[in-house]
């Protein structure tokens, strides 16, 4: 099981924790918050981003594909009552166009990935 906790910490300001991890996510100041970290949506980007950045390297790394670097940008938007991310990829290494290609498509089945194109049961428990 995955635990993650937050406290508020003033206005918006959220002191986060994660095993012996700690980080504050807040809102910008033109929302009233003080700006101290990222907003909870560039949070969730940024998980999304970072899961697809692993899972492209472990892969590559099982495979024994060179892979330099990743680079993944995010941008999100709201169209007709869905939410969009657009996205894009750039892998930087000895790779063929077929490996690049296999590379950002198995990105696409990371663990985040995956969990925000399911639906999503949230409980409340005590």
């Amino acid at each position: 099981m995955i635990e993650v906790s937050g406290q508020l910490n003033e206005q918006y300001t959220v002191d986060n924790k994660a095993r012996s991890h700690r980080w504050i996510s807040d809102e910008p100041l033109e929302a009233e918050g003080h700006d101290l970290g990222p907003k909870p949506t560039e949070l969730l980007l940024s998980a999304l981003i970072s899961c697809k950045i692993i899972t492209i390297k472990m892969y590559a790394n099982r495979k024994g594909w060179d892979v330099k670097d990743v680079q993944i940008t995010l941008r999100m938007g709201e169209r007709a009552e869905r939410t969009v991310v657009e996205k894009s990829i750039a892998i930087d290494g000895d790779l063929d166009e077929t490996q690049t290609q296999r590379l950002i498509a198995i990105s696409a089945r990371c663990p985040v990935a995956k969990m925000l194109e399911n639906s999503i049961e949230i409980k409340l428990v005590d």
